[in-house]
């Protein structure tokens, strides 16, 4: 695992365990999973279609999915960075035209954090939002994947990227 993963890692609190492969970090509110990848060669063959950026590379590499921010009295959790069988299925579902793809869905607000390969060389992040009930107004977010995991777990999983809503 890289080390700015490691350090992403490593600013989530709470106590590590090791089950099959998975790491679980457990802390006081949430619980967190990330899903060991078992043959990131062949993960990643499946999105053969996208151009995919080299941090999310890295990270599918190492993970091939995440659960963040679980809670424990509902079992639910916020944010889900998809594996690449979900990435082509809530592409496909949701409708998502090129030049997005996504790349984690959000329980809370409904949407998707989906890479604009357009801007992949930009210089200034290449992730935008895509709100499952407002698919045509996407909102840039003007960051990579790794920064946006790191802003994700520095803003407790608040989505920060989402302008505040005004009547």
């Amino acid at each position: 695992m890289s080390n700015s993963f490691d350090r992403i890692l490593n600013k989530i609190k709470g106590r590590r365990e090791q089950l099959n492969g998975d790491l679980y970090i457990i802390g006081g509110e949430f619980e967190f999973v990330f899903q060991m990848s078992t043959d990131s060669d062949d993960e990643i063959k499946k999105l053969k279609s996208f151009e995919l950026p080299e941090d999310y590379v890295t990270y599918l590499c190492q993970y091939s999915r995440a659960v963040l921010f679980r809670d424990f009295e509902f079992g639910r959790s916020l944010f889900t960075i998809l594996d690449p069988h979900n990435v082509i299925e809530y592409w496909k579902g949701y409708s998502i035209d090129h030049p997005y793809y996504p790349i984690a869905w959000s329980s809370h607000s409904l949407g998707c954090i989906c890479v604009d390969q357009d801007r992949l060389d930009s210089g200034n992040g290449y992730l935008t939002w895509i709100e499952s009930m407002d698919p045509d107004n996407p909102i840039d977010i003007d960051l990579t994947f790794t920064e946006w995991l790191d802003k994700l777990i520095e803003h407790e999983g608040k989505e920060f990227w989402i302008p505040p809503y005004e009547e």
